[in-house]
């Protein structure tokens, strides 16, 4: 047995897995999530957006409400999963509740249903959006760099976690309206050590509600010379 191996067991023995979708212990012993539980949390299916990919409600919708309302920075979104309140607390137990091993689960999911997005996107790079400094002390990982690696490692994709920097701590964006949410984050990002001028670089984060952050970070980007900029999320709110 390897020595990351027996590491891992032993970690299991003291802390054994939880579910993320019910936070129990993980049953099977050695699964992701519990068997019961895979079914609970499904993909985001069509109708989407065409510009954001948020789900909407009727087939002959081409754009959501949100994307009709403002100018996006990128060229087209995608979300694995609806953000309901399933997904709204396991991501809640696992960037502040210490469930990191819920980012296992999470990059499985977006290699097994994101694939057919990269295969149209066709990214030559991807870049997670990146934490302030202080906030990535407090909670000790980056939960979008931890997709995109899951991504970029399964597809063969560079990831550069450097391609952003966030250079200025923000409100958190939950407790702020539309309007407050894309103010909050005007000027939050600069350019990276790692920023490359490529063609069509792929955005990762977590959670996608008005797109204020991705549409930062994509105008940050394209400013610096950037091409075609698409967007992966882990979490999508739903359009009207």
């Amino acid at each position: 047995m390897r020595k990351r191996d027996i590491v891992e067991f032993c970690l299991q023995a003291v802390y054994p897995r939880r579910c993320p979708v019910c936070h129990d212990i993980v049953r099977p012993k050695g699964a992701l999530v519990c068997r019961g539980c895979e079914g609970k949390i499904m993909p985001v299916r069509e109708p989407r957006c065409r510009k954001c990919g948020k789900p909407v409600e009727k087939e002959e919708q081409e754009y959501c409400s949100d994307c009709l309302r403002h100018r996006h920075f990128f060229e087209e979104g995608a979300g694995i999963f609806p953000y309901n309140r399933l997904m709204r607390e396991s991501l809640m137990k696992c960037k502040y509740g210490g469930r990191r091993e819920y980012l296992d689960y999470y990059g499985e999911m977006m290699i097994r249903y994101g694939g057919k997005y990269l295969a149209r996107f066709r990214p030559q790079a991807i870049a997670p959006i990146p934490l302030h400094k202080t906030q990535m002390r407090l909670r000790g990982f980056n939960q979008s760099l931890c997709l995109a690696q899951a991504l970029g490692g399964h597809f063969g994709i560079p990831v550069y976690p450097q391609m952003l920097e966030k250079v200025r701590k923000t409100r958190t964006q939950k407790s702020l309206d539309e309007k407050q949410r894309r103010n909050n984050l005007r000027g939050a990002f600069s350019i990276g050590e790692q920023f490359q001028p490529l063609h069509r670089i792929l955005l990762v984060d977590d959670v996608y509600t008005t797109g204020g952050t991705v549409d930062e970070a994509a105008r940050c980007l394209k400013q610096a010379g950037a091409g075609q900029i698409c967007v992966l999320v882990l979490c999508i709110g739903k359009g009207f």
